[in-house]
């Protein structure tokens, strides 16, 4: 297994979108791909703010042979690493899944554009890094 299904991902994106109880955008970001140890992962660096939460990331994505999908972890400065789980479920079709939410994209048809929302998995309380709408844009 290799990390080609998420290959696409390699360059720098901004995100922009809006939280669920919010009446205008209020979610602004970047984050940069890049492949490290000749390409076996992903690095994704990078800011989001969503409201007035704002986090500084660091994720490291790898193939995951045991379910086909992928692994991840995030570092931040304020704790632990973070598990997170990545798949590509269609050829169009993202999902990034961790901290009790999961995302779900659409990829456009140039792969220069991800269009979709976090949402709390079952079970899992609301909170402004769980429940927004939010689109990369390839820069």
């Amino acid at each position: 297994m290799s990390i080609e299904p998420l290959a696409f991902l390699v360059g720098t994106w901004e995100i922009t979108g809006r939280g669920f109880d919010a009446d205008k955008d209020n979610v602004v970001g970047t984050t940069t791909v890049t492949p490290i140890l000749d390409g076996g992962m992903l690095q994704l660096a990078g800011t989001i703010r969503v409201g007035d939460l704002e986090v500084d990331g660091l994720e490291l994505v790898w193939p995951d042979p045991d379910t086909g999908d992928f692994g991840a972890h995030v570092y931040s400065k304020t704790g632990p690493p973070i598990p997170y789980r990545w798949a590509r479920p269609g050829p169009a079709t993202l999902v990034h899944a961790g901290a009790g939410a999961t995302y779900t994209g659409t990829i456009s048809a140039d792969g220069t554009v991800i269009t979709g929302s976090w949402v709390p998995d079952p079970g899992q309380p609301v909170h402004p890094g769980s429940a927004y709408d939010a689109v990369m844009r390839r820069v």
